[in-house]
């Protein structure tokens, strides 16, 4: 089992579970005590734990993350460092990785490409904004909300994974395929290497392939280094020419003529947005390369006596080409070696004949350690150590000489570097009431966070421990967790909410809540495999033995059917022909023999289906086939098992393409305005047998 499952750190945040393995760190499920809401945190391997220069780089960096505050970056809470372990604590979010959602879908459709990418490249603008580059922008570091939010992870933590910068081995392979060349190649990065990382992952969404792959890291890094990709287009001929040069741009190997920023990236997909037919020119620059370029080094000389035999045939001419390209190459080394030698003797001699000035900075904030070996030889460093609060361990927090003052080189400069903060042992308060509790460790210099819980041993109000627990050395002012009894535990106890969750994590949190669960399937469209609803609502309280009912969705509306009933114009004759549309497409024919027979009165339509839909129905004169399109619109729920009438009913224009009415004798003719009405509402029975239905 897990050994950190169960632990509590910096006595708040309660890890429940695993949720995630990587090269660096574990991510764990957790709980903000103190802020009473789910967190993640991530966990530093022991590997990377055991060196001081990574730790030191690790905790800087840590802070200058957690000041990012972006929609689209997952919003970094608190980081911790002791001996033992190190950590982040961060937003926890229950949604998939964008390597998850590529894989299901394989290639996605541009629009929803485009519409990650811009969230991405905005939280990229801000983080490099701020100075911070992620350096491992991959799928895997991206999550997705089901509305279709993105949120980027691990900023400025992969580059500690590297800090040797050149090993490439079985653990990169995640990363390797969106590697940036100059990355692969231990160079400086900078901004425009998450670029090209993120021109990788549009390819990948277009194409449905990686652009590089091979047999191991080495292989797929060296790629990125010295070839091209294949055209996204001729992976996916329909996609449009401007998408594949904004792909192509982003991976330009050299970063000069990749996109110098993410908004300049972002500028260019708008364009597109507003225009899909633009042209943007980057293909005319692509892979532009001089023949000298082209030709290999060692190859120099072939190259230019190849050029030279596509001349003329004139023997006079090559005869001079040779000597010239030797007596050049000789004038140009004797001027370095002559220069090279000014420039060595002109160093040493003022190197030792005096010392220069130097300026001393502002010193507080930075690592006493980097700061004595950026100066070495020039300054001497007087140290005092002391507590303090404020800054870190190892940090200078006051200097004695003044930013900006010239001193003569080997001065002694005087400062203060910080212990860290001040260890003390937390006294014991276990069984004593909370508020003496309290006062005793305020006293001993410490803040106390009092939370309550049920105990069946201690009681109510006395403190079963605290956290860290008494005799541990915690830094002063630092808080400490001291839990309270509420009680012998009650009877009742509290349903947690779990629709929206998973069976497993539905049956977890009711296992943990020590309630008892029973499971049901249920049609439901979507959200399949979790929970829709739950025999108690969460929140109440039920009594121990209490069995909750949770209902698991199958992922499929229940197919439901039901009649509509629809009101036939008045003074129609003839036969007509009713037919009823579903999205264009006709799913059922009625034949009216006799029009008088149904005028007035209602005709059945038998319809089944899920969830809602609208219907139209179009009545044809089946003697003059004149028609009315949309004689009625019908918006039918089948959940509810309702229906409504959408508009009016087009009664007169049925009228209007009714049959003539059938000749009568004058003596009928006369009396037909009295009569008429009731031949012209015959009672249903008498309509529906003049109504035959064909499905």
């Amino acid at each position: 089992m897990d050994s950190n499952i169960g632990r509590k750190l910096d006595g708040r945040y309660e890890i429940t579970e695993l949720i995630g393995v990587g090269g660096m760190a574990d991510v764990y499920k957790a709980t903000d005590i103190m802020e009473n809401r789910t967190v993640a945190v991530k966990i530093l391997k022991d590997e990377f734990s055991n060196s001081e220069e990574f730790l030191r780089r690790f905790r800087n960096e840590s802070k200058a993350i957690a000041l990012l505050s972006h929609p689209n970056i997952v919003k970094i809470y608190d980081v911790g460092f002791t001996d033992e372990i190190q950590f982040i604590v961060m937003e926890y979010i229950d949604g998939i990785t964008l390597k998850e959602f590529i894989d299901q879908q394989g290639v996605l459709r541009w629009k929803d490409a485009l519409h990650f990418i811009t969230q991405i490249l905005r939280a990229l603008q801000h983080a490099h904004d701020k100075g911070i580059v992620h350096r491992d922008i991959k799928p895997q570091n991206i999550m997705l909300f089901s509305d279709g939010t993105i949120k980027v992870m691990d900023f400025g933590i992969a580059r500690f994974a590297r800090i040797d910068g050149k090993t490439l081995s079985d653990k990169t392979i995640g990363s390797v395929h969106y590697i940036s060349p100059e990355q692969a190649r231990g160079d400086i990065t900078d901004e425009r290497s998450d670029l090209y990382s993120v021109g990788v992952m549009l390819y990948e969404m277009f194409t449905g392939k990686k652009p590089f792959d091979g047999d191991n890291p080495v292989a797929i890094a060296l790629k990125h280094m010295e070839e091209d990709p294949v055209p996204p287009r001729d992976l996916m001929p329909a996609l449009p020419e401007a998408l594949e040069e904004i792909v192509l741009h982003a991976m330009e190997r050299d970063p000069a003529r990749r996109y110098q920023s993410a908004a300049e990236m972002i500028k260019d997909i708008d364009r597109f947005k507003v225009d899909q037919s633009v042209v943007f020119g980057y293909k005319n620059n692509q892979g532009e390369t001089t023949a000298v370029e082209k030709a290999p080094a060692n190859n120099v000389e072939e190259y230019f006596e190849e050029d030279y035999d596509n001349e003329d045939d004139d023997t006079n001419k090559r005869s001079y080409v040779v000597p010239i390209l030797m007596a050049v190459t000789v004038a140009v080394v004797i001027i370095a070696a002559v220069l090279i030698a000014y420039f060595v003797i002109a160093n040493f001699s003022s190197s030792s004949t005096h010392k220069g000035n130097v300026e001393i900075k502002d010193f507080v904030g930075r690592n006493i350690v980097e700061v004595e070996q950026e100066y070495a030889g020039r300054l001497q460093f007087d140290k005092a150590e002391e507590y303090n609060d404020e800054y870190d361990e190892g940090i200078i927090f006051e200097q004695e000489q003044k930013a900006g003052t010239l001193v003569r080189e080997g001065y002694t400069i005087k400062v203060k570097v910080s212990r860290g903060k001040r260890m003390i042992q937390i006294p014991d308060v276990k069984n004593k009431k909370s508020d003496i509790a309290e006062s005793e460790l305020i006293s001993a210099g410490f803040t106390p966070v009092l939370r309550e819980t049920y105990d069946n041993d201690v009681a109510k109000g006395l403190v079963i421990r605290t956290e860290p627990g008494a005799g541990q050395e915690a830094p002063s002012n630092s808080e400490v967790l001291v839990i309270v009894s509420k009680g012998p535990f009650e009877s009742d106890l509290k349903v947690p909410n779990v629709i929206g969750l998973t069976k497993e994590k539905a049956i977890a949190k009711l296992t943990e809540n020590k309630l008892k669960y029973q499971v049901e399937e249920v049609a439901h469209e979507g959200d399949k495999g979790k929970v829709v609803e739950q025999s108690v609502a969460g929140g109440q309280f039920v009594s121990k033995d209490t069995v909750i009912t949770i209902f698991i969705s199958t992922g499929e509306a229940q197919t439901q059917s039901l009649t509509i009933s629809m009101p036939m114009p008045y003074n129609i004759w003839g036969s007509y022909v009713v037919e009823v549309y579903r999205d264009g497409n006709v799913i059922q024919t009625i034949s009216i023999a006799d029009g008088a027979q149904v005028a007035g009165s209602n005709i059945n339509i038998d319809v089944t289906g899920k969830k809602s839909e609208t219907l139209s129905v179009k009545i044809t004169n089946s003697q003059t086939y004149q028609s009315v399109s949309n004689y009625a619109r019908y918006a039918v729920d089948y959940e509810n098992m309702t229906y409504n009438l959408d508009g009016e009913l087009k009664t007169s224009d049925v009228q209007a393409i009714s049959s003539p009415q059938p000749t009568t004798t004058t003596t009928t003719t006369t009396a037909a305005p009295v009569e008429q009405p009731q031949a012209q509402q015959p009672a249903d029975a008498n309509a529906n047998e003049a109504v035959e239905a064909v499905q």
